[in-house]
C-alpha cells in the first residue's frame, strides 16, 4: 500500500487556496493537503517537520514572494521537495527559483489538467526525496554500526560475552531487526545436517525459542540453511520467498532473516545471525551483508582466540605442575645432603666437605633456574600495556649493580605481563653487571618496533652470539648458564623476537622487537 503524501499549500488567503486540496480530496485521495499563510507554514517546519512531506507554494504571497519564501524553507530544509505553483510566472521568475534551490516550477494553465500534472509532480519528487533519505539513514546506520563494532571490538576491558552482548543489541538497533543471536551447531559431518541440533549462546530480544540456553534440532532451524550456503542468508520477506512451508518458520514465525557462519579454527562452530517476526519490506543491502560479514569473522576470531588461550592455560598448569614436582623430587634429596654435611662437617675437617657444600648450592641454583625457565616459557596469556623505561627502574633497584650506572631512554608502552617483563631486565642487568664490570653503564633504549638493553662493557663476540641463549652456555665457571636462555624463553612467552648487537661503545646490545 503506497504512504500518504503530506502537503503544505501555502497561499496568499488560506481560506481562498482551497482549490489544490479540493481537487486531490476528490481526484488523487493518497495526497493530503492543508492550506496555510506563509507566517504559519515556516511555523510548522520549525523543528521536527516530519509532519510534511512536501510544499506547493503561489508566487504572490502577502508580505513576501514565492522566491522569498523559498529561500526561508531552504534554511531550515535544502532538500524537501518544493513546487513553485504560480500564474504570475515569467522566465526571470523561474530562473530566480531554479537558482534557489526550487525543485519544480510549474505555471497554472487554468484547466484541470494543471492539478494532475502537479500531482505528478509531488508524488515523483516525494518518492525521490524518500529514496535518498532512506539511502542516507543506511548510510548512517552503516557508519554506525562500524562505529559500534570498533569500539567494542577492540575495548581490552571487556570479556567475550560482553563484547557479543553488545554487538547483538548494537546490530539489532541499526539494523531495525527484534532478535539478534549467536548459535551453537553440533552434529556429525559424516551424518546430514539435519540431524544436528542447534543452542542458542548468546541472545537479545524477547523472542521465547531464541533466549540463551533454547535449543531446537536443526532440522527446523532457519540455520540450517545459512550453514549450507556459501556466504550469508538473506530473507528479507520469508513469506513471499516461500519460506511458510518450511518446518523453520512454523517453529519460529521469522518474517525475515540475516545471518552468517561463524569457523572457529576453519570448523563450523554455530551462526551470528539478526531476525525479526516482521517482514523486512525491502532486501538487505550491501552493506548490510558486509556489515554482517564483518561481526561473524569477529565472532569467529574471538571465538578461535579464547579456545587457543584456554588451551595454552592447561599446557601452563601442566608445565607449572610438572616443574613443581620435579622440583620437589631434587630439593629434598640435596635438603638431605645438606644436613649431613652440615653433621660431617662438626665432625671433621676437609676441604673435601667444602668441595661437597659448592657442589650442593650449584645444584640448589640450577634447580631454582631451570624452575623459573620452566614457569617462564608459559604462554603470556593477559598482558597489559606497561611503561618499560619505569619497570628497569624498578629492577635495578633489586640487583646487586655496585657502582654500575643505568640511563633509561625510551618512553614508548608495550603490551607485556610486567612480573615476567621484570624478570627479564633483571637477568639482563645481571648479566651485564657479571661481564661488563662493576662500574659498566647500562642504556635502556627505544626501537621503532620495541626495546633495547645495552651495555659499554666488552660486549659478546659475533662466533658466540647463537649459542648465548642456549640452555646451559656460559662463560663462567659458577654459572648456570640459564640467565640469557630465561630471557629468550620470556621475550617468546610474550610473541616476541630477541637479537643480540653490538652496542655504539662495543659493549653487547640485546633488541627485543615487540610487534613482528
Amino acid at each position: 500500500m503506497e504512504s500518504s503524501i503530506r502537503t503544505l499549500h501555502v497561499a496568499a488567503d488560506p481560506g481562498d487556496g482551497t482549490d489544490v486540496s479540493e481537487y486531490f480530496e476528490c481526484e488523487r485521495d493518497r495526497i493530503t493537503v492543508r492550506t496555510a499563510a506563509p507566517a504559519t507554514g515556516l511555523d510548522l517546519l520549525v523543528g521536527d517537520h516530519t509532519d510534511v512531506d512536501c510544499i506547493v507554494s503561489e508566487y504572490d504571497l502577502p508580505g513576501c514572494d514565492g522566491i522569498e519564501f523559498l529561500d526561508a524553507v531552504r534554511e531550515t530544509d535544502p532538500d524537501l521537495p518544493f513546487v513553485l505553483f504560480t500564474s504570475n510566472g515569467s522566465e526571470t521568475v523561474a530562473s530566480e527559483a531554479v537558482a534557489a534551490g526550487v525543485t519544480e516550477y510549474l505555471p497554472k494553465t487554468g484547466t484541470e489538467r494543471q492539478y494532475e500534472v502537479l500531482g505528478d509532480r509531488i508524488e515523483r519528487d516525494v518518492a525521490a526525496y524518500r529514496a535518498q533519505d532512506r539511502r542516507e539513514r543506511k548510510r548512517d546506520t552503516t557508519v554506525g554500526l562500524l562505529h559500534d563494532l570498533y569500539a567494542v571490538t577492540t575495548d581490552t576491558e571487556l570479556r567475550f560475552d560482553e563484547k557479543i552482548a553488545r554487538l547483538l543489541e548494537s546490530g539489532c538497533d541499526r539494523f531495525d531487526l527484534a532478535y539478534g543471536f549467536l548459535s551453537r551447531i553440533e552434529y556429525d559431518e559424516r551424518e546430514s545436517s539435519a540431524n544436528g541440533m542447534q543452542r542458542i549462546v548468546h541472545s537479545y530480544g524477547d523472542h521465547e525459542r531464541l533466549q540463551e540456553g533454547q535449543t531446537c534440532p536443526l532440522s527446523k532451524a532457519y540455520c540450517r540453511k545459512t550453514i549450507e550456503t556459501d556466504d550469508l542468508l538473506a530473507v528479507a520477506d520469508a513469506a513471499g520467498e516461500g519460506w511458510e512451508s518450511d518446518p523453520a518458520y512454523d517453529v519460529f514465525e521469522l518474517g525475515s532473516y540475516i545471518g552468517g557462519k561463524v569457523l572457529v579454527d576453519g570448523e563450523l562452530y554455530g551462526t551470528l545471525c539478526f531476525a525479526s517476526t516482521d517482514p523486512r519490506g525491502e532486501p538487505f543491502t550491501d552493506a548490510e551483508r558486509t556489515l554482517i560479514r564483518l561481526m561473524s569473522k569477529w565472532a569467529s576470531y574471538e571465538l578461535e582466540h579464547a579456545q587457543v588461550t584456554s588451551e595454552l592455560e592447561r599446557q601452563n598448569e601442566r608445565l607449572e605442575g610438572f616443574a613443581s614436582v620435579v622440583a620437589h623430587d631434587l630439593r629434598n634429596p640435596l635438603n638431605v645432603a645438606s644436613g649431613r654435611l652440615e653433621l660431617a662437617q662438626t665432625e671433621c675437617e676437609s676441604d673435601q666437605l667444602d668441595h661437597v657444600a659448592g657442589a650442593i648450592e650449584r645444584m640448589k641454583s640450577l634447580i631454582d633456574d631451570v624452575l623459573a625457565l620452566a614457569r617462564e616459557g608459559q604462554a603470556v596469556t593477559s598482558p597489559e600495556w606497561v611503561d618499560p623505561g619505569a619497570i628497569a627502574e624498578q629492577c635495578w633497584r633489586n640487583v646487586a649493580t655496585a657502582d654500575a650506572t643505568l640511563r633509561v631512554e625510551t618512553e614508548r608502552s608495550i603490551r607485556a605481563e610486567p612480573s615476567r617483563l621484570k624478570q627479564l631486565f633483571e637477568n639482563l642487568f645481571r648479566n651485564a653487571v657479571e661481564h661488563g664490570g662493576s662500574a659498566v653503564t647500562i642504556t635502556v633504549g627505544e626501537l621503532d618496533d620495541g626495546f633495547a638493553i645495552e651495555d659499554d662493557g666488552p660486549g659478546i663476540p659475533k662466533a658466540d652470539r647463537s649459542d648465548v641463549f642456549e640452555f646451559g652456555y656460559s662463560t663462567e665457571s659458577d654459572g648456570t648458564g640459564y640467565g640469557l636462555a630465561i630471557v629468550k624463553e620470556i621475550a617468546e612467552a610474550h610473541g616476541w623476537d630477541i637479537d643480540v648487537a653490538d652496542g655504539e661503545g662495543g659493549g653487547a646490545r640485546f633488541e627485543i622487537h615487540t610487534t613482528r
